[in-house]
């Protein structure tokens, strides 16, 4: 199994699964600034030239959430995720998806109007509104968590992986609300994690 992989990306997501998982990987290491997201070769294998992507039995696929579920079936032996028919799958299954399609989007548009556009190209006033979404996210993740160790069964699980990516992200580009101190202490908990460490060395880029 090999992992295409760059820093700090979303890649960071499987690399997390795979460690807690103590499954065998090797890591493709890749960057957005040296040209190797864009060279045929990886292009014929992710023809939007970005990561993660996997590359497992003579076949390859991307989107970090794809391979964190694909990963499961085939390798979590019920590990790191509720029983199909346990009261938890859905919340599991919301959280899991959560962490891409609500949390992430706001915190990209971020990225990009801080980091990524031309400064010509950046905008302050999308900046404040991707600001205000990504508040109100947070304040959802915090009331959801309360005082409980994990998302979903009292148990660590992808979930945690899914969501805890973006708030790492979050707390990398300093987004994450200070006065929040509960989800700092979630976010440590996770970065706690031998795999954690692991799948986010090297910083992020």
């Amino acid at each position: 199994m090999k992992i295409h992989h760059v820093p700090g990306s979303r890649s960071c997501r499987v690399l997390w699964l795979l460690e807690e998982l103590g499954l065998e990987y090797t890591v493709e290491q890749r960057s957005i600034l040296d040209g190797s997201l864009r060279t045929p070769e990886y292009l014929a294998l992710n023809p939007l030239g970005r990561v993660p992507t996997i590359e497992d039995q003579g076949t390859s696929f991307y989107e970090s959430g794809a391979i964190v579920q694909s990963v499961l079936e085939r390798f979590g032996e019920g590990r790191l995720e509720p029983s199909v028919d346990a009261p938890a799958r859905g919340p599991f299954l919301q959280w899991c998806w959560w962490g891409e399609a609500t949390l992430l989007p706001p915190l990209a548009s971020i990225n990009a109007n801080r980091f990524v556009l031309r400064e010509e190209d950046r905008s302050e006033k999308a900046l404040d509104v991707s600001r205000r979404q990504l508040a109100r996210i947070l304040r959802v993740l915090e009331a959801a968590l309360g005082d409980r160790p994990f998302l979903v069964e009292d148990r660590f699980t992808a979930a945690d992986i899914m969501v805890g990516y973006g708030l790492q992200l979050a707390s990398t580009v300093g987004e994450l609300d200070p006065v929040s101190p509960r989800l700092a202490d979630w976010l440590a908990t996770l970065a706690a994690r031998p795999a954690f460490e692991k799948a986010f060395a090297g910083g992020f880029g």
